[in-house]
């Protein structure tokens, strides 16, 4: 299960009652499956959703933004962390043996310090005269490490080169001109070049072909600070060696590197990837620590995010960055809208009253018993999106579940619908744009775009009290976000119906639409109820 990959679980935005808990219900359900399922929301929850889960102690899904790939939904290649230190030999010994032959050089806390290629190394090594410099901040522990040598003098603490690296091939009395304070001096088994080198002030020698040292040139060193160490290797050959023990650090790339960070989106960052000559980019944190290098065969090899659909199947009402996800199913009570998927997937939409009827069919139908605090909200979700089996929408099948619901969780439905009413129903203290949107949908209707939004409430002085600011908000709105028709149902079940408030770019809209006189845009619509049955269908035909 660990490697499957996740599947994320959503509703509508602005999400209602219903959007919310059938995303968690069918999320445990898929885990039930033995997939790796989580349910998001795609907006703040309202007042009544709110109740709900606290009532059944169930945390709040967490907010999704955007499905769209990310450089964390890839297998990038993790590459070796090479140490500042680490000398060009061992470096260029593990870079080799990757695929894409590069490696991040990183601190002790693994935070990006530059970047290493094969390349970088082979230029250093064509660079001869500049390894002077390199040589006066390479660790003592790095030339041991790469010569194979034996430490037969001196410390760390005593190794302090001048940078400079010659081989005694003269006689003794020849040497001052070439030796100097400080300078690495590779000389062979003549006790006699070894000690003038010392004299001359060498600070390090290094004894080649396995050559001897006596006590004497040993003291000599030990009383001069002089490093000596003792390698098998011919001449040559450490000088050759020698400069293949230069710290990474100097030769690692580490200004104005192009850095990903492993949330950044790909749609981002494809068209920097693809206008540049780089082999590989390093991929960060948010600590700046690496989490590997990401290539333009990763933009070809991508995986998108895999997506289930609950309570909506209409483009302009679910998640930024669809076109980008895998959608494998849908679970829906609405109309058929106008997403298109890549290959076929599980569709199963029905003419019922909520989306959490049909999921709890779905239960059922596999002989799962959802826990009961599961059965509870979806039994929370049929009434809310029932208005406990008023609306028009409401069906058979729809009170069968909640039954079947209600006795798992060990719920009275009556007590229960009225203690959710009572907990949700007051927008005394709702702004207008809360009202709006608490449960809003956007609808493309004969290529006219529709919002309307749909709240219950009860109490005719609050609504009242709110009216005017409502309306205003409205219309505001409709130019702002160049709506043709914006409408805010507030239906009241004491009532058994709908106020409806509105604005439209085309006046009488609304009015032909239900044949009823609007003169302040607003109207009272006795037995309406369903956005879905009652509302929709009327505007589809009139925007023809």
């Amino acid at each position: 299960m660990a490697n499957k990959p996740l599947i994320y679980i959503f509703g509508h935005k602005n999400p209602d009652t219903d959007s919310i808990c059938s995303a968690i219900a069918y999320a445990e359900l898929k885990k039930f499956q033995g997939h790796q399922a989580k349910p998001f929301r795609l907006g703040k929850i309202n007042k009544e959703t709110e109740f709900v889960l606290n009532y059944f102690d169930l945390p709040v899904p967490d907010y999704l933004p955007t499905i769209r790939t990310q450089i964390s939904d890839l297998d990038i290649d993790l590459v070796e962390h090479l140490s500042p230190q680490l000398s060009l030999r061992t470096a260029w010994d593990k870079i080799k043996s990757t695929n894409i032959k590069v490696a991040a050089v990183v601190d002790e806390n693994e935070t990006l310090q530059g970047i290493v290629t094969l390349s970088d190394i082979t230029s250093r090594f064509m660079d001869i005269l500049s390894n002077t410099e390199a040589l006066k901040v390479t660790p003592l522990k790095n030339i041991v490490k790469t010569l194979n040598a034996q430490l037969l003098a001196g410390s760390e603490k005593q190794f302090k080169p001048s940078g400079k690296a010659v081989i005694a091939a003269m006689t003794p009395d020849g040497m001052a001109p070439f030796v100097g304070q400080g300078d690495i001096v590779l000389v062979g088994n003549r006790k006699d070049s070894q000690l003038k080198s010392i004299e001359e002030g060498a600070n390090c020698l290094i004894i080649t072909c396995g050559g001897s040292v006596d006590e004497d040139v040993l003291r000599k060193a030990e009383n001069n600070n002089c490093v000596i160490m003792r390698t098998g290797h011919d001449t040559y050959t450490v000088a050759l060696l020698l400069n293949q023990s230069i710290p990474v650090e100097i030769v690692m790339a580490k200004d104005n590197l192009a850095v990903f960070h492993i949330n950044d989106y790909i749609d981002e960052i494809k068209d920097e990837m693809l206008q540049s000559r780089h082999r590989a980019y390093p991929v960060v944190d948010n600590n700046n620590q690496i989490r590997g290098f990401i290539t333009r065969y990763h933009l070809i090899s991508k995986k998108d995010k895999q997506a289930i659909l609950v309570d909506h199947n209409e483009a302009s009402q679910s998640i930024d960055g669809l076109e980008q996800a895998q959608i494998l199913e849908i679970i829906d009570h609405h109309r058929i809208g106008g997403i298109i998927t890549g290959s076929p997937i599980y569709f199963k939409n029905e003419a019922v009253g909520s989306t959490a009827t049909i999921v709890s069919g779905l239960y059922l139908d596999l002989k799962i018993e959802p826990a009961a605090n599961i059965a509870g909200i979806l039994c929370a979700a049929i009434i809310s999106d029932t208005m406990h089996f008023k609306s028009p929408t409401s069906t058979g099948k729809d009170k069968y579940m909640a039954d079947k619901m209600a006795k798992i969780a060990n719920l009275d439905l009556d007590a229960f619908s009225g203690e959710m009413l009572d907990n949700s129903s007051s927008i005394k203290s709702m702004s207008p744009e809360e009202i709006l949107y608490y449960d809003f949908k956007e609808f493309f209707l004969n290529k006219h775009k529709v919002g309307i939004g749909q709240i219950t409430s009860s109490n005719i002085s609050e609504l009242d009290a709110a009216r005017e600011g409502l309306l205003l908000y409205l219309n505001e709105t409709l130019e702002k976000q160049d709506f043709h028709v914006l409408m805010m149902i507030i239906s009241d079940p004491m009532r058994d119906g709908s106020e409806i408030l509105f604005a439209e770019k085309e006046k009488g809209i609304v009015s032909r639409a239900f044949n009823a006189d609007s003169a302040d845009s607003s109207m009272f619509l006795e037995g309406v109820v369903s956005r879905k049955k009652q509302i929709v269908p009327f505007l589809n035909t009139v925007l023809q």
